[in-house]
């Protein structure tokens, strides 16, 4: 047989072998055994013949093709399918060779034969004909590529259709308007490759309503995030089963969701886009959010489910009384808001505590610390002791007073912190660049907790680094205040966050400029020594005790000591100490001590011993101790 048969003949035999050995022949295609949700044709005979294969035009159609077939009413057909297009020869300019071409004197294309009444295509010369002339290959691959989704659609920007169809990330037309959404929302009702504007993609207006071309970031034309340049190819990492829809962007598509979350205009289901860019300049996400870093870049993916349904129509989808943050945020993990059952601790702040360490935010490694008392402030706000004050009005929907009813949480991160980003402020509620490299503490300013479409609670907590002459300032460095605005317990309308547990005005808390005073143990280790790590020993064996820590704070130097204690656990009690004292510089460092293990008689299983290393650092030799830090690591002495 000749090759070229070959290649046409063996992907049919291939078709037919694994369709009837699966059981699942075609199941979302024209022969459908499985109750799929392709056509009614019970045997591909209908279509094809399988006792010819014929390469003459003037004899037969290509791949089997039948040269009569019955359509869905009984009524038989001349079918001519000789080539994908009839401009080729031998028949140049007549309509022998599509699958559809649309003509109504010359309906015999094996397409056209059989839609006789579907919504798009039909024969009967009424003009109900979508993409006329085009190979409907296109879309309906019919053994392209993918043998069990036969026949599927797959419409040019097959995904980009379907977000805008079914999944519950896009506006879900299908279901608003299941009769007529392609053409109700989008496509000119007598050429669907036009727009209800009757132009081309190119050039339609159709997208700029809800993909606002006008913003930071041009939502509709932007080669790399707008929705034109990447209809075709798509923004989202095809879903990974079990997902029923895209989770994740593809690489270089980080800032799709600021085509919408921008200055410019977005509307879908009368619901306007929060401005969540700002203004990329002074402030926004990238600027003093948590896209600021792009070295540790923060993206949208990483706190929000992209897979959750989305432009649901409210603008507020979250309400304390329902208890859904996670859900109206569109959220990948939990976060004890409203906080109304005494939640502390890290399970009350998950999202957050996924990037942020826990000891930093609530201790001494917090920017927002009071060191004339020592007081670590966020503990101070978030603590057992206040866990149980509702005194935040989550879901902003009102003036948050305890006569109201409106306050419906103890405090959250997201009482203060708007973590999309604030404007930098310095001075009199001034805004400024913020500073580079940024040190933004992301204070809520009110954008986005003001009822929508307003700015009435601007500005919100108006927050400010003071210097040492206390003058605003931008350098974090240099900082020695931190002052924030605050309202009377009665007056909501000073800050529009909480009903307030500070006096009217701006109240401060004092730092020191170059960070905390702070000693920070990271491991504790035992080797020989040769350094060579080692946790089991014998008695009378040489043992390395190391502590690794680090040290930080604005003086020059501090006096460090550093006191071991290792002690058997489960055998006769034995004891040996050592220390070690410095005078440091802000930095990490490495400790260690030389000692010999004992000569004794461990038990029959040994002995479980541990060691624990304590570092503090103080302001001179023999002088106040500013703070200390320890950690254990455990060893074994064998028999």
């Amino acid at each position: 047989m000749n090759r070229k048969y070959l290649i046409g003949v063996i992907p049919l035999i291939a078709l037919m072998v694994i369709g009837i050995l699966s059981g699942k022949v075609y199941s979302l295609g024209h022969y459908k055994d499985q109750g799929g949700p392709g056509g009614s044709v019970t045997d591909c005979n209908v279509c094809h013949d399988f006792t010819k294969y014929y390469d003459n035009y003037t004899l037969g159609n290509l791949r089997w093709v039948r040269t009569s077939i019955v359509d869905k009413l009984g009524n038989s057909h001349t079918v001519k399918f000789l080539k994908f297009s009839s401009s080729d020869p031998p028949n140049a300019g007549v309509a022998d060779g599509t699958l559809a071409d649309g003509n109504d004197s010359l309906l015999d294309g094996p397409c056209e034969v059989c839609h006789t009444t579907t919504n798009y295509h039909t024969n009967t010369g009424d003009g109900k004909v979508h993409f006329d002339g085009t190979n409907c290959t296109v879309c309906h691959p019919h053994f392209l590529d993918d043998i069990n989704n036969y026949f599927e659609p797959r419409f040019s920007g097959t995904q980009s259709h379907i977000t805008h169809f079914d999944d519950p990330k896009g506006p879900q037309f299908r279901l608003t308007r299941p009769n007529d959404y392609c053409s109700y929302y989008c496509h000119s009702t007598s050429d669907f490759s036009k727009f209800k504007d009757n132009q081309p993609l190119a050039t339609t207006t159709v997208c700029n309503p809800c993909h606002s071309e006008g913003g930071a970031f041009l939502g509709v034309s932007d080669p790399a995030i707008g929705a034109k340049p990447n209809w075709t190819d798509s923004i989202y990492q095809p879903a990974v089963p079990p997902e029923l829809w895209p989770s994740a962007l593809k690489t270089g598509k980080e800032n799709w969701c600021a085509g919408c979350h921008d200055s410019g205009t977005s509307v879908v289901k009368s619901v306007s886009a929060p401005n969540i860019m700002g203004d990329n300049v002074t402030y926004g996400y990238n600027v003093s959010g948590h896209g600021r870093n792009p070295e540790n870049y923060i993206g949208c993916v990483d706190c929000h489910d992209l897979s959750a349904l989305h432009t649901d129509g409210d603008a507020r989808t979250y309400s304390a009384a329902l208890n859904n943050y996670r859900s109206g945020y569109r959220l990948n993990e939990d976060m004890a808001i409203p906080r109304i059952h005494y939640e502390y601790g890290p399970n009350a702040y998950k999202l957050c505590m996924k990037c942020h360490i826990y000891t930093d935010v609530f201790g001494p490694a917090s920017d927002f610390r009071n060191d004339n008392n020592g007081l670590y402030l966020h503990n101070e706000h978030l603590n057992e002791v206040f866990r149980g004050i509702l005194c935040w009005d989550s879901d902003w929907s009102g003036a948050c007073d305890p006569g109201t009813g409106n306050c419906d949480s103890a405090m959250s991160c997201t009482a203060c912190h708007n973590v999309h980003g604030s404007p930098c402020l310095q001075g009199n509620n001034t805004v400024v660049a913020c500073p580079d490299p940024p040190k933004v503490p992301m204070i809520r300013h009110g954008e986005l907790i003001s009822p929508p479409g307003t700015t009435s609670y601007v500005p919100a907590l108006r927050f400010n680094w003071y210097d040492s002459n206390n003058n605003p300032t931008t350098d974090f460095t240099k900082s020695k205040w931190g002052g924030l605005l605050c309202g009377q317990p009665t007056d909501v309308t000073y800050n529009h966050v909480c009903w307030g547990c500070h006096t009217r005005g701006e109240v401060k808390y004092y730092r020191v400029p170059g960070g905390a005073e702070v000693v920070t143990v990271h491991n504790v280790q035992t080797s020989d020594w040769s350094n060579n790590p080692k946790t089991i020993f014998a008695p009378g064996d040489q043992i390395r005790y190391h502590v690794n820590f680090t040290i930080n704070g604005p003086s020059p130097t501090y006096f460090v000591k550093a006191i071991g204690t290792a002690v058997n656990v489960t055998c006769p009690t034995w004891k040996q100490t050592f220390q070690k004292t410095d005078n440091l510089a802000k930095g990490t460092y490495e400790w260690y001590g030389d000692k010999t293990i004992p000569i004794f008689t461990p038990g029959p299983s040994g002995c479980d011993c541990q060691v624990t290393i304590v570092v503090g650092m103080f302001d001179s030799a023999g002088g106040i101790l500013i703070y200390s830090d320890k950690k254990t690591v455990y060893f074994h002495i064998q028999k």
